[in-house]
């Protein structure tokens, strides 16, 4: 029973600690990601992790990628979404196959893989990991065009890590690898998830003002969201897409009564989602992705040096190939500090993790080093990122202040000049002959 009460007061003590951290984020610009995940590691050492490997971590993690999909899906406006759609699409693939070819290239060379099981490897290591990436995005404050290109690039190689992952999985088994069923699948997966989100939204967005009328009501949405996931992941699609597409129609309900085709097709007025809705929705994502990064410390497994020198090497890599790339594809309406801070934004997360583990529950061969890297470029990733956050938000203050003290004796001068002028001027004034 003491252990229960421990442990909760911890998770209570964990979301003002948490709050703090953000607080504190403007003055030390260390993410408050890095910090929970050394409390997660610290506790690992405490916590047997097979534990929180089980189906209950599983849920927890599902439910807080579900809930931080669809959360950020209805901060995203339409005209930024057009405007960044086709940058994100671009950057997600290429950057996808550059980082799947470094993770190939170095684990066939370094860690003697054959071609399939690197491929493996490479493929669940290609992305960025949403649950990562989204809370980063928003404390650091990033422009629209930015932060909504980061958002979706997550959003979609989630995707491509868990389809071409578990596609290339299949191929080690079976010894033969079939691209054609990999490109077939992730059409699939991407396409029907999207339309099965938006009809959900659509409907939804037609309901909602009737179900205000039920007491306690507000978080039906977030329910619906969940069989929205589900629905998706039994018809084998991405629950993911399908969960960031529904935020999407949500957050962007009022257009459709503009629209002149929706009035003739439907008589009712559509809904969107109000303050106090959105407000709960943010408080919960809050305290979900708080207890997920301590979650992901505490599951993180290490293993030798060498797999950590690997480990080092591909994220250094994959962070060198990201620069020329996100230069290239995204120019306008980008900051050069933006373009800067999404070129180091790759870090992996759970979904990786989680892949990494299968090949050596089914006895595989490999099993054992897939594992252990996959971890180790998980932690080494997100340390990295946080990083150099830092040194780039320090860097950028200081940038700042030298500007500031740049301009102020500029000020101070032309304040000078402006009160001799007035000086001048009132003399004058009082020393004007009288001509009557």
């Amino acid at each position: 029973m003491e252990k229960i009460t421990i442990i909760v007061m911890i998770l209570g003590g964990l979301i003002f600690f948490s709050h703090l951290l953000n607080k504190l984020f403007d003055k030390t610009k260390i993410p408050n990601v890095l910090i929970l995940i050394t409390i997660g590691i610290i506790a690992g050492f405490f916590i047997d992790s097979k534990i929180f490997f089980g189906e209950v971590g599983r849920v927890f993690t599902t439910i807080t990628l579900i809930i931080i999909l669809f959360e950020s899906g209805v901060g995203l406006k339409l005209q930024e979404l057009k405007s960044s759609i086709l940058s994100a699409t671009l950057v997600t693939i290429i950057n996808f196959i550059f980082s799947a070819g470094i993770v190939v290239g170095i684990t066939m060379w370094l860690a003697d893989f054959d071609f399939t099981t690197a491929l493996f490897l490479g493929s669940i290591l290609g992305g960025t990991s949403s649950a990562v990436v989204i809370p980063m995005v928003r404390q650091l404050n990033m422009g629209h065009k930015a932060g909504t290109v980061l958002l979706l690039e997550s959003a979609f190689t989630d995707v491509l890590c868990l389809v071409v992952g578990l596609a290339v999985l299949e191929s080690m088994k079976a010894g033969d690898l079939e691209a054609t069923s990999i490109l077939g699948n992730m059409a699939k997966s991407f396409l029907l998830a999207i339309l099965l989100g938006l009809f959900g939204g659509f409907a939804w967005s037609l309901l909602l003002n009737w179900i205000r009328g039920i007491k306690n009501s507000m978080f039906t949405t977030l329910a619906l969201v969940f069989i929205i996931y589900g629905c998706a992941e039994l018809l084998g699609l991405n629950g993911g897409i399908a969960a960031l597409s529904f935020g999407i129609v949500l957050g962007n309900s009022e257009y459709f009564d503009k629209m002149k085709l929706w009035k003739r097709i439907f008589k009712i007025e559509t809904a969107k989602l109000n303050d106090n809705e959105k407000n709960f929705f943010s408080e919960i994502v809050f305290v979900m992705q708080t207890y997920f990064f301590v979650y992901i410390g505490i599951v993180i497994e290490f293993g030798t040096p060498l797999i950590y020198l690997i480990s080092v090497m591909i994220v250094c890599l994959v962070i060198i190939a990201r620069i020329p790339t996100v230069r290239l594809l995204v120019r306008k309406d980008c900051s050069p500090d933006d373009k800067l801070l999404m070129s180091i934004m790759m870090p992996k997360g759970l979904v990786p993790a989680i892949l990494a583990s299968i090949p050596l529950q089914e006895g595989l061969p490999y099993g054992q080093e897939i594992a252990e890297i996959g971890y180790a470029v998980v932690l080494t990733s997100i340390i990295m990122c946080s990083l150099l956050i830092i040194i780039l938000g320090k860097k950028k203050n200081s940038k700042a202040q030298a500007d500031i003290s740049t301009i102020l004796p500029i000020e101070t001068q032309t304040e000078t000049s402006n009160e001799n002028t007035t000086e001048a001027t009132d003399t004058e004034v009082l020393h004007e002959p009288d001509n009557n």
